[in-house]
């Protein structure tokens, strides 16, 4: 099935917000001891060693930077919920590293990107621009994405990746999304750290409250 292609596509890191100052200062795939991983660790292993199909880029997952399309995921429900044993955060802890797309593929990244959740056998990559119609955009930013008995598959596709290999520098974070102002105080402080001026939007009061639950 094809898909409308929105006219501006957004990418969107989740991290911890201990994470934000390592990232900012080394990159968002710079190896860093301390790093706070947030969703199921179990997942996060075994991405290691799953192979990405499609050449270039080819390799594995765990070589690759993962965004989301879109936002409110079901990853940050169970983060914030702790299902499923995942370790539990307070959303006001995790934010949103924001991407233009087309800044991200201009930076000469090699990529590729999915129709649906990366370790899902159903899911195909793809490594032409030309194939995101094959991305389900209205999943992507529906905030319900819940599987029902007329659509048994709406979870894998709300969790479409962008694969991004090897190393992305800081500068391409387009804005920052957070929970409310005290997170917004955290990162503001961590920006003036690093003598960095990245806009920072909060959740309700600029993005009418799509990013969180």
């Amino acid at each position: 099935m094809e898909y409308k292609i929105p006219d501006r596509i957004w990418l969107f890191r989740m991290v911890h917000q201990n994470n934000l100052a390592y990232l900012l200062a080394n990159g968002l795939h710079a190896p860093n001891p301390n790093f706070v991983p947030i969703g199921n660790s179990t997942l996060i292993q075994q991405r290691s060693d799953y192979e990405v199909s499609i050449v270039p880029p080819n390799g594995y997952l765990g070589d690759y930077i993962p965004f989301y399309f879109g936002y409110r995921s079901p990853m940050l429900y169970n983060i914030k919920t702790g299902y499923k044993g995942i370790q539990q955060y307070p959303q006001e802890d995790i934010i949103y590293l924001c991407c233009d797309l087309h800044e991200l593929v201009a930076s000469g990244v090699e990529w590729c990107f999915t129709d649906g959740h990366a370790k899902s056998q159903f899911t195909q990559f793809f490594n032409d621009l030309k194939d995101l119609n094959r991305v389900d955009w209205q999943t992507i930013y529906a905030t319900q994405w819940n599987n029902t008995e007329q659509d048994l598959d709406r979870m894998r596709r709300k969790q479409a990746e962008f694969l991004a290999k090897g190393d992305v520098l800081a500068k391409i974070i387009v804005n920052i999304v957070v929970f409310n102002k005290k997170a917004q105080n955290f990162v503001d402080n961590v920006l003036n750290l690093l003598s960095l001026q990245i806009p920072i939007r909060i959740n309700k009061q600029e993005t009418k409250n799509d990013f969180y639950y």
